[in-house]
């Protein structure tokens, strides 16, 4: 609770909820009723007194029951109220009331020690957020991280046309989309546990053992043969994978808060950059190697780009671990979800965004074979990432700058559904240049979702429970990532082009369904037009 003071009569003229609000505090009638106010705006006052309220800063906060919070939504104001003795202070803590004049005041433990030191390091703690070199050279070892992990992931249908043509030639198209739906399935899905770990534990140790096995698992696809083993090296690079990726979306967070858009898509730059850098790298390696030495070559790449993340990645040291915090295993973020609508909300969406997003680098390769353009294949896939490129960076800078996260995806789904309905629907199997526009397009559009996603679940929660969220909302999207790609080809093999167009436009509109609901209930839920969020 931030220091309240109030210095005269109670305004209940507010025409609008403040961009930084603090809390202010009245009693009466056995309630405590918290408004949300401007930082100037005049407080409340009681019998003409003056009244201070403040909570100490030291220490996590107490594990309780959740409080009996009833929202009273006005047109004027937001007001909670709850009864004073559910009102509990934090571990080491008492929180003070006193009728006293305004001025300095400090916050007093139960052995009536000052806080100064607290106040130290928060000062420390905002000070180290976006500023110097620390954050950024973080930033590099993120983009390291993720360019052999998602990077790759986005270049992997070249992975299947080869096995198309060569090793798997017996199967079907829909049978060896599987390998590659597994393998983004269980990236996503083992996300949550590997983002309890992070919060609990740091980076570093995750990233070591996440980061080896998956290095490990190419080396075994290079000695691979028959489509079990081809899916075995996969199931265990999936699995693997987790680590390396959650981590890299994760811990920018910690080290930005006013330009946390940007770092983030800088970060997730490192898919578009790795599918254009794998993408070239595998066509040159088929083409001019045979199959083991060539996997091999590759496997030596992605361990350079792991060693360099797993250097230069570390975590926030003004920002406590779960570890630090609780002797014990504290599973309060997992509650908090699970009543949490945002939280489904943003799921729901970030679903819809994840089954158009690898439709897209599964299906590119097939869809140019499919609508006679199978020889441009490679540079759909490039210019796919170029696209890409643009996406995962200018939208998040003016999310940071204008908009807000929520806004920015709202715009960028509607566009992208535009792209979809009225360039691809309509011109995308007619002509090489009418394919080249939609690839491009569309590369700016999916590719901002992500960055704009892990910024939306980073606004839902703290940083010391970012890896919790952001690790859950993946788990559940998981399932988007397992049956997308299966399913773009099964309705591509059996219905054509445009069955698949409609079934990605059908996505994107339930992904806008659910980030326009989500942009409603973060309202208040009231319909505010021009507002960033």
């Amino acid at each position: 609770m931030d220091v309240c003071r109030s210095s005269g009569p109670e305004d209940e003229n507010r025409q609008e909820l403040p961009t930084n609000p603090q809390i202010e505090c009245q009693i009466g009638d056995g309630t405590l009723t918290f408004y949300l106010c401007p930082a100037t705006a005049p407080s409340t006052s009681v019998s003409g007194k003056q009244m201070l309220i403040g909570q100490a800063l030291t220490g996590p906060p107490r594990r309780v029951q959740p409080l009996r919070m009833m929202p009273e939504m006005t047109s004027m104001q937001t007001r909670f109220r709850l009864p004073i003795p559910e009102i509990l202070a934090p571990r080491g803590a008492v929180p003070t009331i006193a009728n006293e004049e305004p001025g300095s005041w400090t916050p007093s433990t139960q052995d009536g020690s000052t806080h100064a030191n607290s106040q130290a390091n928060e000062e420390k703690t905002i000070a180290n957020l976006d500023h110097g070199w620390r954050p950024w050279r973080v930033v590099i070892g993120c983009f390291c991280l993720i360019v052999p992990s998602y990077g790759l992931l986005s270049s992997i249908g070249l992975f299947q046309t080869k096995w198309e043509q060569q090793q798997l030639r017996g199967y079907s198209k829909s049978d060896i989309s599987w390998i590659i739906s597994v393998f983004g399935f269980l990236d996503c899905f083992f996300a949550a546990p590997c983002g309890i770990l992070f919060d609990r534990f740091g980076p570093r140790s995750l990233l070591l053992v996440g980061s080896t096995i998956y290095v490990a698992s190419f080396i075994g696809l290079a000695f691979s043969t028959t489509y079990g083993q081809f899916m075995a090296c996969f199931v265990v690079a999936g699995i693997s994978c987790a680590a390396p990726t959650t981590v890299g979306f994760t811990v920018v967070s910690q080290w930005f808060k006013i330009r946390e858009g940007l770092a983030t898509g800088c970060v997730t730059v490192g898919s578009a950059v790795g599918g254009i850098f794998f993408s070239l790298v595998l066509q040159e390696l088929f083409n001019r190697y045979e199959w083991r030495t060539g996997v091999l070559i590759l496997a030596g790449i992605m361990m350079a780009f792991m060693a360099i993340g797993n250097l230069l990645v570390e975590r926030n040291e003004s920002q406590p671990t779960g570890a630090e915090i609780e002797d014990n295993w504290d599973f309060t973020a997992l509650r908090e979800m699970s009543i949490s609508s945002k939280f489904w909300l943003v799921c729901f969406s970030i679903f819809a965004y994840e089954i158009v997003l690898f439709s897209q680098w599964g299906s590119i390769p097939s869809y140019a074979v499919s609508t006679n353009f199978g020889d441009k294949q490679f540079y759909l896939m490039t210019t796919y990432n170029v696209g890409a490129i643009v996406g995962r960076t200018l939208p998040p800078w003016l999310s940071d700058r204008k908009l807000g996260p929520v806004n920015t995806i709202i715009i960028m789904n509607v566009l992208t559904m535009l792209v979809v309905l009225v360039i691809w629907l309509p011109f995308g199997a007619m002509a090489v240049p009418a394919l080249f526009v939609v690839t491009v397009l569309m590369g700016v559009g999916t590719g901002s979702f992500v960055p704009l996603g892990v910024q939306c679940v980073s606004g839902l929660c703290t940083s010391r429970t970012i890896g919790t969220w952001l690790g859950f909302v993946y788990t559940f999207s998981s399932f988007a990532t397992l049956l997308g790609n299966p399913a773009t080809e099964a309705i591509l093999s059996r219905h054509g082009p445009k069955a698949l167009m409609a079934f990605l436009a059908g996505a994107l509109f339930f992904g806008l369904a659910c980030m326009v609901s989500l942009r409603f209930v973060m309202h208040g839920g009231r319909w505010i037009l021009v507002r960033k969020i």
